[in-house]
Parts: structure tokens; C-alpha cells; sequence
């Protein structure tokens, strides 16, 4: 009598089985415990677009930074010349339809700080103070176009000569600079530290802007 395992049938069912095994190898289950806690792990680090903006953030810094290291007078020139300016305009917005506006520009006596006063005639409308550390010139006229870089400001701008801008009811300079003023023609000089960059210069429309005088 023939052994069961002698079958045709037999043969084919463990062939069968043994491709089966061969194409499907079973996985130990420790392997797919590992490969499922693969599958859920998250990284705790930053991503690289986190890094990036970190990059861009650090570098900013750093050249504002160096900037404030290297060259600290031009720095401050230029949050000077920023006020003058910002003063100035709004005086001149002021002055429409109101007389007797006038921004005053007037060092203290140790020339440290700088009092800028937006005025009319009932009085002090806006007034800001501004540190003067890092300007070594500080010097303006009436009707001088030249670029402050080439030729610095006649008058020097002190607590004893403080510069004064008169507007008229339209916005308009009217006799301006020291004393008593004098009639605006062609422009206002207010040299910073005698460098272009950081100078004002106000038209005798009373456009106050940084800069040459553009006549």
C-alpha cells in the first residue's frame, strides 16, 4: 500500500507551500514591532524651513549690529536728520490755515541733546528731544544749494543760535534760519555732521527732505 506522502496530490500541496513561504516570508514579530514603532516616531529637532528663518533672523541682527558698531555716528546722524524731518512735516501740515507756525531747532548748552519745537502763536504744539552723541557738525543757512558734503553749513546751530523755520498759512516758508530770519528763496541747509546722507533740506514751499537741495 502506497504512503500517503508517495500521492500525486501530496506533492503538489507541499510545493504549493513552498513557493508560498518563499514569496511571503514571515516576518518575526519582533521585527514588525520595531518597524511599527519606525513608522510613529517624530523628530524633535527644528525643520529645516525652522532653521532657515532662524538663519535669516541671526543675520538680520548681526548687520544691524555691526552697523551700529563700525560706523555709530552715521547711525545717529541719520535718527537726527529722521526727526528734523519728521517734525518738519508735520509743522508744515500744520501751518494750513493756521499762522504763525514755526520749528525751532535748539541744541542745549552743552550741545548734547537737541530740542526740536512745532509751535504757533498760542504755543508749544509738539516738541521732541533728540541725543546729539555722534554728530560732530551741526550747522545750516538760508539760500545755499551746494551739496552739505562739498560745502559745510555757514552758520553753526547752537543753544546761543538756535534755527528757526517760519511757515505762512499755506505751508509756505517765510523768513527763516537765525534771528530774524531771512526771506527763502531758492533753500534751507541743515548740514549733519557736513555729509549729504545725513542733511536736511527744506524747499521754499516748505517740503522738509533728507538729502542735497534738489533746485
Amino acid at each position: 500500500m502506497n504512503s500517503p506522502n508517495d500521492s500525486p496530490l501530496y506533492f503538489v500541496r507541499e510545493l504549493r507551500r513552498t513557493n508560498s513561504s518563499q514569496s511571503n516570508p514571515q516576518v518575526p514579530s519582533l521585527a514588525r514591532t520595531n518597524l511599527r514603532g519606525l513608522s510613529t516616531y517624530k523628530p524633535n529637532g527644528l525643520t529645516i524651513v525652522e532653521m532657515l528663518i532662524v538663519i535669516v533672523i541671526v543675520g538680520i541682527l548681526a548687520v544691524v549690529a555691526f552697523a551700529r558698531i563700525i560706523e555709530p555716528n552715521s547711525f545717529n546722524a541719520s535718527i537726527v536728520r529722521d526727526q528734523i524731518i519728521s517734525l518738519g512735516r508735520v509743522a508744515q501740515q500744520g501751518a494750513l490755515g493756521r499762522p504763525g507756525v514755526s520749528l525751532s531747532l535748539t541744541p542745549n548748552g552743552a550741545g548734547d541733546t537737541l530740542t526740536i519745537d512745532f509751535s504757533d502763536s498760542g504755543g508749544t504744539i509738539e516738541s521732541a528731544v533728540i541725543d546729539l552723541d555722534g554728530v560732530d557738525s551741526f550747522a545750516g543757512d538760508v539760500n545755499t544749494t551746494a551739496s552739505c558734503g562739498s560745502t559745510p553749513g555757514a552758520t553753526a546751530i547752537t543753544n546761543a543760535a538756535p534755527m528757526t523755520l517760519n511757515f505762512d498759512e499755506l505751508g509756505d516758508l517765510t523768513a527763516s534760519g537765525f534771528g530774524a530770519g531771512t526771506a527763502v528763496t531758492s533753500a534751507v541747509r541743515i548740514c549733519i555732521n557736513d555729509d549729504a546722507q545725513s542733511s536736511v533740506c527744506v524747499s521754499p514751499a516748505g517740503f522738509v527732505y533728507a538729502g542735497d537741495c534738489d533746485v
